[in-house]
């Protein structure tokens, strides 16, 4: 999962739950894992911007994002 480096870009808890969420959220919404990817990656920035604990960023950036790709198939 090469673009997805937050939560600190080091933590291999947090990369591995990051690359678990963009392959569910891509299998749930059958769209390419590089589509999920970049939306989550751009998502995980906002969030982690203003952010002061981020124990729960992964679930509520995947969240997120499912709406947004959902919101982008209804419009296509």
């Amino acid at each position: 999962m090469g673009s997805v480096t937050h939560h600190g870009a080091t933590s291999g808890h947090a990369m591995a739950a990051d690359r678990a969420a963009v392959d569910a959220l891509a299998r749930e919404l059958n769209l390419p894992v590089e589509q999920v990817e970049r939306v989550y990656a751009a998502e995980a920035s906002r969030i982690e911007a203003g952010a002061r604990i981020t124990t729960f960023v992964s679930v509520i950036v995947a969240g997120r994002v499912r709406s947004e790709l959902r919101r982008q198939q209804r419009t296509a």
